[in-house]
């Protein structure tokens, strides 16, 4: 699937007036890796907006990866700069890449400049109760780690790593324990008398993941 991705990508891949296209590929540093600078056009405006590293597994032992890092939070529409966090671009990358990784595959996120979910997670937040966690579970990840401090000299940046389950069995018991980091998390908001922006979209996104489990 991650095959197709990159031939997509180098055609450019487009939504809400938005394209985002392969600028550059490269090999990584071994023959299942690549490299992809990744470009936006809108609006008669086009620039940089991320790299992404592929890993495209190694069977039986390794599954695929995707990292997206550096990624550019101004986007220049016309005469204007938006917010690439929490857009319709961010969505379409996410969703793209997301939909080209299969059972057990892991997809990491630099959340460093997203000013919101660097908030959250730092006030403590379960992963899915942060703006990137949260869109990240709607398409389909269910077990999360959160690099908050790079353990070595080659991680990069502050990511959120989201892995699908390899099986129902998985997905099932990812989701217990997701539900019950939710209902810890409302029992401790509700003593602390928690009343933040962040608090309350908290709540929100707790509400909506109960209704997509139940569904």
């Amino acid at each position: 699937m991650l095959n197709t991705l990159i031939e997509s990508l180098e055609k450019g891949i487009s939504m809400n007036n938005y394209t985002v296209n392969a600028h550059k590929i490269t090999p990584g540093r071994f023959r299942e890796e690549q490299n992809i600078e990744l470009h936006y056009r809108t609006n008669n405006k086009e620039g940089f907006l991320l790299y992404a590293k592929i890993f495209h597994g190694r069977p039986p032992d390794y599954l695929p990866w995707v990292e997206l890092f550096d990624i550019n939070d101004k986007i220049n529409v016309s005469a204007t700069q938006s917010s690439y966090f929490n857009s319709s671009l961010e969505n379409l990358v996410l969703r793209t890449f997301s939909e080209a990784l299969g059972a057990g595959a892991r997809l990491f996120v630099e959340y460093y400049n997203d000013t919101e979910t660097r908030e959250e997670l730092q006030m403590g937040f379960p992963v899915v109760l942060s703006r990137l966690g949260f869109e990240m579970f709607r398409l389909g990840f269910t077990w999360f780690k959160d690099w908050y401090f790079p353990e070595g000299y080659m991680e990069g940046n502050q990511k959120l790593q989201g892995e699908k389950a390899v099986n129902t069995e998985a997905r099932e018991k990812h989701t217990r324990i997701i539900i019950d980091e939710l209902k810890n998390f409302a029992n401790e908001a509700t003593q602390t008398n928690a009343a933040t922006n962040f608090t309350q979209h908290a709540f929100m996104r707790s509400a909506k993941i109960i209704s997509m489990v139940n569904s």
